[in-house]
């Protein structure tokens, strides 16, 4: 199997995974925090948060990587814009995760605060998982469309 190949099955995979993580924890994982008491929160964050970093972290990273490297080794029938915008986006959405969720997330290690879930979530709504990850699986969405109507041509 050729380099192009492997790199475009590993983002469409990467890429899905990634986009579902980032699903879950906007609808589950940040909306059950105010179902958690003041007084256990701390540990309830600390301890979930680095249960599921492992799980996530990782391919987000490898995601962003292989993303790049398509750019120069994509399979023919993907657009070349759209593996840009979509690394872009990766990019961006990475930058964003460490500058703004990061910083709130040290600060929900210490102590529950409504008002820092309640930044987070809509942050969450409008960069992690809202228009840009949305955009970013729409040309995901075009690029397997691309690379599968060109296989049944």
């Amino acid at each position: 199997m050729e380099i192009r190949n492997i790199l475009t099955v590993a983002y469409f995979v990467l890429a899905i995974y990634a986009f579902g993580g980032g699903v879950m924890s906007t609808l589950v994982y940040y909306k059950s925090w105010e179902l958690v008491s003041a007084e256990d929160f701390s540990a309830v964050h600390t301890s979930v948060s680095s249960r599921i970093l492992p799980y996530f972290l990782p391919f987000l990273v490898l995601l962003v990587l292989v993303n790049i490297l398509l750019i120069w080794f994509h399979h023919p029938a993907i657009s070349t814009w759209l593996i840009v915008l979509a690394a872009a986006l990766h990019l961006f959405i990475v930058a964003v995760r460490i500058t703004v969720f990061l910083p709130i997330h040290r600060q929900l290690d210490k102590a529950k605060s409504m008002e820092l879930i309640d930044r987070l979530l809509k942050y969450d709504r409008y960069l992690g998982s809202g228009l840009p990850s949305s955009i970013k699986m729409i040309a995901t969405i075009v690029m397997l469309y691309q690379v599968v109507s060109a296989s049944s041509r």
